[in-house]
């Protein structure tokens, strides 16, 4: 994550262009970024800690 987040433009707008953002972020890009990276990462270490599997859909 670290890197991903230093690779991204210094300007919020330029950033947000990257993933196609129209308009602002509150808080800016790196955060929410930041965020929801945190949130994920801590939904697959508690499902590791119950001994639980996570299966992955897609078509």
């Amino acid at each position: 994550m670290p890197v991903l987040l230093a690779a991204l433009p210094a300007d919020e707008r330029d950033a947000a262009s990257l993933i196609g953002q129209v308009g602002s972020i509150t808080g800016g890009l790196r955060a929410y970024l930041l965020e929801h990276f945190n949130a994920l990462r801590d939904f697959y270490l508690g499902a590791a800690r119950r001994h639980l599997h996570v299966v992955l859909w897609w078509d």
